[in-house]
């Protein structure tokens, strides 16, 4: 999908004609556009808080559903996990190249509420075979789920905003995403043990539906915004050039946004891209390991499903809450203060005390604190700077390398990491403290690695800013040159 602002102002430099009419236009518009921006953020806020809401209410049940089979059954539901990725996200594209925005918003929303209360009947048969399955299908329902339903949330509002606007209000619509996982974490942690699970599925249903209501809310206050504008500006000029974006919009949303074999191939012509992933798959194979022992660890100690389901909870809602302040206090200032490479070393130096600490006591608090702790980082700190590593690329680089990354690295490092831990534990029989002793040494390669991908991010930010100065002087001096022959 390609990049629309669907209320921009009209352009001060292009219409300066010196009429009173117009400049007074101008300013109406100006202030349409900030009041009907205030609109757009707070349906877009809405939306993402009953996005994040509904998944932080399904994962802990995905993550006790886990939890029953152990190890082995992890190590299975990792590889099927991504070979439907493999699947899934190819066929998405195919949704995102055919339906317009509105219609793949809608289709996407009700595919997954249909299958909350196709799993909800599913659980509450009698039949065990089908409770067994569909338990496994969840899991890996749940990491689709995940996927697509974010993805398309960015996807929309990347359509929506400028690039401009997107650095204002990102950040604000981010954190309201996280209010609905915290506000989800905590409803499921008080209500897990007082309601059966198929009751506790159908409570996502209802609030996707929501938030489904307010993606419709946030098309209409795009449409409106851009009738108030182009009216508003008593500009004739700009009311035409309103109504050609209108139209030209409408065609953005069946633009392709290139396949699994073009981001392949994007990804292998690019050392930096291959940095990208490395780092990528170091973390996904490192937060696998962790998931794994919490598994372990949780099936060990907790015996009632119900109270499994709420132990997570209360993870999840520790996480959100320290994640909210990573966001909003922590992620700005390591980033400004220490730079792109310190920030990017944080996680796997979580990982490496994390792993430390569980070699020599694997309890339920510790494997509990280091989850907390290192989603966290991961979801406050690490994922924001990955952002910024993206910012220095080709948007051809962004787009069509994105679903391999998606799909390839980020699941098949959760794949290659779980048949190598399973491997471990139920082949070679060495125990989680074992393991994590000899990951020490990974985790110090994936440190410099982060390390270095910091520092060529830094680098090619400085050439593009380098590059921009020497274009806006020659541009300088085309002028001077212009203003001279005149």
């Amino acid at each position: 999908m390609t990049q629309s602002n669907p209320y921009r102002a009209p352009n001060d430099s292009a219409e300066a004609t010196g009429s009173d009419t117009v400049q007074d236009g101008r300013q109406r518009s100006v202030s349409t556009q900030a009041f009907n921006e205030q609109g757009v953020v707070w349906w877009a806020t809405c939306w993402f808080f009953f996005t994040l809401l509904s998944y932080s209410i399904v994962r802990p049940v995905r993550e006790t559903m886990g939890a029953i089979g152990g190890t082995k059954q992890l190590q299975g539901l990792m590889l099927v996990t991504f070979a439907v990725m493999l699947v899934a996200v190819p066929a998405y594209s195919a949704l995102v190249n055919r339906l317009s925005r509105r219609w793949l918003v809608r289709i996407v929303v009700h595919f997954f509420t249909v299958s909350l209360i196709g799993f909800s009947f599913a659980q509450r048969s009698g039949f065990e075979p089908l409770q067994v399955w569909s338990a496994r299908a969840f899991f890996v329902w749940v990491n689709v789920f995940a996927l697509v339903g974010t993805s398309m949330f960015w996807s929309v509002l990347a359509d929506l905003f400028s690039s401009d606007q997107a650095k204002r209000l990102f950040g604000r619509i981010a954190a309201g995403g996280t209010v609905g996982a915290i506000a989800g974490s905590f409803l499921t942690s008080q209500i897990a043990t007082k309601l059966s699970t198929p009751n506790l599925l159908l409570i996502p249903a209802v609030t996707l539906q929501c938030g489904l209501w307010f993606a419709w809310r946030l098309e209409r206050a795009v449409r409106k915004s851009q009738q108030l504008i182009a009216t508003d500006s008593e500009d004739p000029a700009h009311v035409a050039r309103t109504a050609k974006n209108v139209d030209e919009e409408s065609a953005e949303d069946n633009l392709p946004v290139g396949g699994l074999w073009q981001g392949i191939t994007q990804v292998f012509s690019s050392v930096y891209l291959l940095s990208i992933c490395l780092f990528l798959f170091f973390g996904q194979a490192a937060g696998t390991q962790l998931y794994f022992q919490q598994a372990d660890i949780v099936a060990k100690s907790v015996v009632d499903d119900q109270e499994k389901i709420q132990i997570f909870a209360y993870i999840d809602f520790s996480t959100q809450l320290l994640t909210l302040f990573a966001q909003v206090i922590l992620s700005g200032f390591v980033l400004k203060r220490f730079g792109v490479s310190i920030a990017l070393m944080v996680l796997p130096a979580i990982y490496m005390i994390s792993f430390t600490a569980l070699s020599w006591n694997a309890s339920l608090a510790v494997v509990a604190t280091a989850m907390v702790i290192s989603r966290a980082t991961a979801y406050g700190i690490t994922v924001p700077s990955r952002e910024v590593l993206f910012t220095v690329v080709s948007r051809e680089q962004k787009y069509k390398s994105k679903n391999f990354i998606d799909t390839v690295v980020l699941r098949g490092g959760d794949a290659t990491a779980g048949q190598i831990l399973g491997s471990l534990k139920n082949f070679a029989g060495m125990t989680f403290a074992t393991v994590n002793l000899y990951s020490l040494p990974i985790l110090g390669v994936w440190l410099f690695a982060a390390y270095r991908l910091g520092q060529r991010q830094q680098k090619r930010a400085a050439e593009s800013d380098s590059a921009s100065s020497n274009l806006a002087g020659s541009g300088s001096d085309r002028r001077d040159l212009s203003d001279r022959n005149q």
